[in-house]
């Protein structure tokens, strides 16, 4: 299995399908890339990077308390490890601070940003409380539960959720804690300004307290497109992923190749 040496106690698992150009993949606290499993027909198009943080699915768990910082220069060392001097990066929920973050760090090594269901900043009581809980059950020990929460709401074929569950319980409580932390106290508003290239925000139509947060990018951003994928709520890239996977390649077919890809 392929690993990617960030430090002297910490390594990555990742996994590489297709050829052409690079799209990495961040997940959200808990359940690690499995919850991508479904983007992986994007390898058709492009080559896909899958990985797991540090803390969740088969990566280390490492010394250093989580922050946003130190996930998103993990991601810039994994690239640099496996030779990728280019990507799009497309975060999920939770996993979009880190990608946002990678952008703002390393726009020279980010050709598109890509979001589903994230933000800038928590500022909505409902998305808070489900980070709270997140963090209460990870502090109870109770990672099996939350496990089998997200796998039974993100599954979209039934043999999903035994998928999702299996990797989701893999995910260490304490680091799960403090992604979630992190994730609750990140704010990028002041920054965005400073994203030149490309941005695709995808939100489910049934998340509406969460398309707000798309008024921060449209003001400072440079170039942001919005789409909306009906039927579903947060769970967008494993639920819908027929319409998220069509999004995403159209969004890239659209960009200008050659100053871009």
């Amino acid at each position: 299995m392929p690993y990617a040496v960030i430090d002297d106690s910490v390594s990555l698992y990742y996994e590489i399908k297709g050829q052409g150009f690079p799209i990495v993949f961040v997940h959200p606290p808990v359940m690690g890339h499995q919850v991508f499993m479904h983007q992986e027909i994007l390898s058709h198009h492009y080559q896909t990077i899958f990985y797991d943080l540090r803390g969740h699915g088969r990566s280390s768990i490492g010394k250093e308390p989580l922050s946003i910082l130190l996930l998103a220069n993990d991601l810039k060392k994994l690239l640099d490890s496996i030779g990728i001097e280019k990507a799009v990066i497309c975060g999920f929920s939770n996993g979009g601070t880190i990608a946002q973050e990678f952008a703002l760090l390393y726009p020279e090594r980010t050709a598109a940003l890509i979001l589903a269901s994230a933000y800038p900043k928590v500022d909505h009581l409902g998305l808070k409380s489900l980070i709270v809980f997140g963090m209460a059950m990870s502090k109870l020990h109770q990672i099996p539960l939350l496990a089998k929460m997200q796998a039974k709401t993100h599954k979209y074929y039934q043999s999903d959720e035994k998928k999702f569950f299996d990797y989701a319980k893999k995910a260490n409580a304490k680091s799960v804690y403090e992604f979630c932390k992190e994730g609750l106290k990140y704010d990028s508003t002041h920054s965005l300004y400073r994203l030149t290239m490309p941005v695709l925000m995808i939100f489910g139509s049934q998340e509406k307290p969460m398309h707000h947060h798309q008024d921060a990018f449209l003001r400072s951003a440079k170039h942001v497109e919005v789409v909306y994928i009906n039927g579903v709520s947060h769970e967008t890239p494993p639920k819908k992923f027929p319409e998220f996977n069509e999004t995403v390649h159209r969004f890239l077919q659209n960009i200008n190749k050659p100053s871009v890809l």
